[in-house]
Order: structure tokens, then C-alpha cells, then sequence
């Protein structure tokens, strides 16, 4: 009897060094899928950093009272100044400054108080006045930002800038957050100033990255007493200027 033999295949031989080039293949694909949904991610959502000073900006603007203290400690240049404002109509400033040009020493000074459409100046000892028709301080009407020389800058970095968180410090006992504001330059980024924001979305101080220039908030919000200085030697500016 003849019997018909099966004949078997061989066995299949798997190609392992296909398999695992086709799976990490996979692999890479998968990663630059991720990679780019996290960057397209990245892009639509908007920065916290710039979010923190569009907060702050708004804040700034909404506010009613503050007191910005400024010092300039440069080589050739000192200077000091206090402005205090309590809108909408009444402002106070003081400014000391000093500087050295070619081994000479100048010094100057300069007080003053605008107040519902009246402006008091200092002139040596006496104080002159000057009328205005608008009863609105300029301060209360742009905002902070009008003598700040620092956030000054702040719109063009919001808008083509870039911001970074820092740490948590105090500064006069308030709580506030440093973020680190950088403008393009030719060789990448470089660093405009640094602003430490509260809690409330206002700043508490502004300062350049070398701290030459400091700039410190106070007085947010609450009542300010400004009062026209004493009636006594005080004369119309028209009156001083005909002497």
C-alpha cells in the first residue's frame, strides 16, 4: 500500500530586524507627534508670564492712589524722587538729583503739587502757582505707567517680549512674585528690567537687571493726604516772572 507522504514546510523564519526597524519607526513617529502636539499646545496657550504682566498692566490702570519711590545710582548720575498720587485730581512730587560732568559737581531739586487744576511749584524758597482748565492729574488719566521709565516699556514687551517666573520675595513686608521681562536683541535676548508682582496683580518693585535703577510701589489703593502747601509766599507765576 502506497502511502502519500505530507510534505511539511519549512518553518517560517520571522524577520526580528524588520519587525523591530518597523517598531522603532513607530516609536520616533509617535515621539514627534507628541512633540509637536506639546509645541501647537505651547503656541495656542498663552504664556504665564506675559498673562501675569496683561493682569498687572490692567490693574495699574484701574488703580486710584500710589506712591512710586525712585533711586538712580549710576557713576556720573544720583538721583532720588517720590511721586504720590491720589486721584483723580491730586498729585505730589519731590526730586533730588546729582551728576558729575568732568569732575564737576551739579545738584538740583524740585517740589511740586498739582491739585484740582492748580499747580504749586518751588522756586528757591518761594511757591508759585499756575492754573490749568482740566481738573484730572495726567497720572490719574494714563495710569502709573506715565512716570514710570521702566513699564514704560511694558507693551512692547507683552506683545514681542518674553517673560519669565522668578522666586517669591518681600519687599516692605508684602509678598510679591519677581518675573523677568526680556526684549529681542541682535545676539538673542536680552534682559529689560525685572518687576515683582503681589498678589492683587500690582507691582511692588521695578528694577533694571544691574539695579541701578530701583523703582518701589507703595500705597495702592487707600486714601493719600496731598495738601497745597501753606498760602504764605505763595504768589501766581505771572506775578514772579514780572519782577
Amino acid at each position: 500500500m502506497y502511502v502519500k507522504k505530507n510534505k511539511s514546510k519549512p518553518p517560517e523564519v520571522r524577520d526580528n530586524y524588520g519587525m523591530e526597524r518597523n517598531s522603532t519607526n513607530g516609536l520616533v513617529a509617535r515621539a514627534v507627534a507628541v512633540a509637536l502636539g506639546a509645541f501647537v499646545i505651547y503656541w495656542a496657550l498663552p504664556d504665564s508670564g506675559t498673562a501675569e504682566l496683561k493682569t498687572m498692566r490692567t490693574a495699574m490702570q484701574s488703580a486710584r492712589s500710589w506712591r512710586i519711590d525712585t533711586i538712580v545710582s549710576e557713576p556720573t548720575k544720583r538721583l532720588q524722587s517720590t511721586v504720590e498720587v491720589y486721584c483723580p485730581s491730586r498729585v505730589h512730587e519731590v526730586t533730588n538729583a546729582a551728576r558729575d560732568e568732568g569732575g564737576n559737581q551739579f545738584e538740583e531739586s524740585s517740589e511740586s503739587y498739582w491739585i484740582e487744576g492748580t499747580l504749586y511749584a518751588k522756586k528757591g524758597s518761594q511757591w508759585v502757582t499756575s492754573q490749568e482748565e482740566r481738573s484730572r492729574t495726567a497720572s490719574c488719566i494714563y495710569g502709573p505707567r506715565s512716570t514710570d521709565a521702566l513699564l514704560d516699556r511694558l507693551d512692547s514687551v507683552i506683545s514681542m517680549g518674553k517673560v519669565r517666573k522668578g522666586d517669591k520675595r518681600s519687599v516692605n513686608g508684602d509678598l510679591c512674585r519677581d518675573w523677568i521681562a526680556s526684549v529681542r536683541a541682535p545676539a538673542g535676548w536680552r534682559e529689560e528690567f525685572r518687576v515683582c508682582v503681589g498678589d492683587d496683580g500690582l507691582p511692588r518693585e521695578v528694577f533694571t537687571p544691574d539695579r541701578q535703577m530701583v523703582e518701589t510701589y507703595s500705597e495702592w489703593n487707600v486714601p493719600i493726604r496731598i495738601e497745597a502747601p501753606i498760602s504764605i509766599g505763595v504768589q501766581p507765576v505771572d506775578n514772579l516772572n514780572s519782577k
